[in-house]
């Protein structure tokens, strides 16, 4: 068997014990369920911004309707006006929950329990309006006199500051949630790597593998095993979350295309961010052989990694921000930065081809360096092995 033949096969080993691990399964089932929930509610929870219906009994001015219904468009609430032959029948409609407000001729508006001020002003402003054209049609006046005495003064409207609109907001969420993915999911498996390779180590199976293949294979293999797993729920997250999203039905936003979008940039983003770490987690795991030093042993990653998630939360605010433009260029934050700054913002393609660029070489690198670590110190067990100690043991 060739070099890249046994390196493919350990990685298979590795992806398919994770795979089958009951921790693994339920894990992946909870959080891909709880997103999968997330949209439905979204959806019924924009059912309360239906038509609220407006009931109307007994006297009011001629045009009264149509005076309430302009109100509310200028107001933009939306509303349906029915009219009742009672008050009993309109109060037991109100009461069963099939209107919002019951219109008792011009001097009393009835509400199931609390009063709403949109409402209030829609209804008395639109009888007050209606009131005010039978007064001046009595007095003769002409159509620019009732304008004049409707709408006194008109102003255009314009803002400094580009208005944000829906679909902002939602690339805004998206590269929230991207963010949160892309930090728990570097350090979750990154971690697994340092527990798999540390595992191997304690229970001597590692010296049964490298009678057979190079040591670097060994960790490139795990690397790559679990590296697919962890893409494997990248996707399935992703793609619960493009199903939830698209099932709150957003008006006028493009749910599809972000969605793909903000799919493709997860794994990219990912695939080099997690290969970038779990080098450096890999290598540190063949340090260790006990799990009370995992923690200690840890804390290299996490204090790289911790900077990244904050730089990534400035590039939501502001993804032009000079701290956070820097930060998406240098590899220990970039996955994370330049993926938020890519979903949220027009970042210029050379900018992110750059990012890319410097995150390989870097990796390059690591390889290098965390294959030495990793062929120095994996067949040392007992105490924690420094990390000056394994890059030396590598030249023996």
């Amino acid at each position: 068997m060739s070099p890249i033949a046994q390196t493919f096969e350990l990685a298979r080993r590795d992806f398919t014990q994770r795979l089958k691990s009951r921790a693994f399964l339920l894990t992946m089932l909870f959080t891909v369920g709880i997103v999968l929930v997330i949209g439905p509610i979204i959806a019924l929870a924009q059912g309360d911004d239906e038509a609220r219906m407006i009931a109307m009994v007994g006297e009011q001015p001629a045009g009264s309707e149509q005076s309430i219904r302009l109100q509310s468009d200028l107001l933009e609430i939306d509303i349906a006006i029915e009219r009742y032959g009672s008050l009993a029948a309109a109060e037991d409609a109100l009461a069963a929950g099939d209107v919002a407000v019951v219109v008792n001729g011009t001097s009393e508006l009835i509400f199931n329990e609390e009063p709403s001020l949109q409402l209030s002003a829609v209804i008395s402003g639109g009888i007050a309006n209606a009131e005010r054209l039978i007064i001046a049609d009595e007095m003769g006046l002409s159509g620019a006199d009732l304008e004049e005495l409707l709408f006194p003064v008109q102003f255009s409207e314009r803002t400094i500051e580009p208005e944000e609109t829906e679909e902002d907001d939602v690339k805004q969420v998206a590269a929230l949630v991207g963010l949160m993915i892309l930090y728990m999911s570097i350090l979750i498996f990154g971690q697994f790597v340092m527990m798999g390779v540390m595992e191997e180590k304690q229970t001597r199976v590692v010296e049964v593998v490298l009678s057979r293949v190079r040591p670097t294979q060994v960790l490139i293999g795990k690397v790559l095993g679990v590296g697919l797993l962890g893409l494997v729920q990248i996707v399935a997250l992703g793609g619960a979350l493009i199903f939830t999203v698209t099932a709150a039905d957003l008006a006028d936003v493009d749910l599809t295309s972000i969605g793909i979008r903000f799919l493709g940039l997860l794994i990219i983003w990912y695939l080099l961010g997690y290969t970038f770490y779990s080098f450096v987690y890999g290598a540190l795991g063949a340090t260790i052989s006990r799990q009370e030093d995992m923690q200690g042993a840890a804390m290299l990653p996490v204090l790289l990694i911790v900077p990244g998630f904050f730089f990534g939360q400035m590039a939501l605010v502001d993804a032009d921000m000079w701290i956070a433009r820097l930060a998406s260029f240098i590899p220990v934050w970039s996955p994370m930065v330049m993926a938020v700054r890519s979903t949220t913002g027009d970042v210029p393609l050379w900018e992110v081809l750059l990012a890319i660029v410097l995150i390989v070489l870097t990796t390059v690198v690591l390889v290098r360096l965390g294959g030495r670590i990793y062929r120095g110190a994996i067949l040392k067990t007992g105490q924690r092995t420094k990390l000056s100690a394994a890059w030396r043991s590598a030249n023996d």
